[in-house]
């Protein structure tokens, strides 16, 4: 899965987020609330801040952030919704790619000059559709979750997988 949006994801508000807000106040302890509580499961994204289709924008960010060389004829436009209404209105471009072994060309992880830290995260179907099911600690955003939803109604089953 893909996304490409007008607007990035803030991991300091799942930081503060997942503190009790009694200890919000003041200086946070950083040794009991670690930076690691803002990490989130995400798809790899891509701010639309270049003149070119949502396609090659997407191909270039599957590259850079999982190192993985996708032809952009290969990118399945899922849909395209509004993340939230309110204080933000990303707009979310959703795709979806299969990649094989042969297809990595390149570690990924992002750019470090950009202050990404990406970290390839793969997880069994099981995995998925825990979290799909609210089993799993794993913070992962509505969007990341609406992938995982789409994934297994529309693509699982005719993968012949379970």
């Amino acid at each position: 899965m893909f996304n490409v949006s007008n607007v990035s994801v803030a991991p300091l508000t799942v930081y503060i987020q997942s503190i009790p807000f009694e200890d919000q106040k003041g200086l946070i302890d950083c040794k009991k609330y670690p930076a690691e509580l803002g990490l989130t499961l995400e798809f790899c994204a891509g701010i639309i801040d270049k003149d070119k289709s949502l396609e090659v924008i997407a191909q270039e960010e599957i590259m850079e952030e999982t190192g993985y060389e996708v032809p952009a004829s290969k990118l399945e436009k899922v849909r395209q919704f509004r993340s939230t209404i309110g204080a933000c209105v990303e707009e979310v471009n959703l795709f979806y790619v299969e990649v094989e072994d042969d297809m990595k060309k390149a570690k990924g992880g992002g750019l470090e000059s950009e202050g990404e830290f990406i970290e390839i995260v793969e997880l069994s179907l099981a995995e998925a559709k825990d979290m799909c099911d609210g089993k799993s600690k794993d913070i992962g955003y509505g969007g990341f979750l609406y992938g995982l939803l789409w994934f297994f109604h529309y693509k699982a089953p005719t993968l012949n997988i379970n």
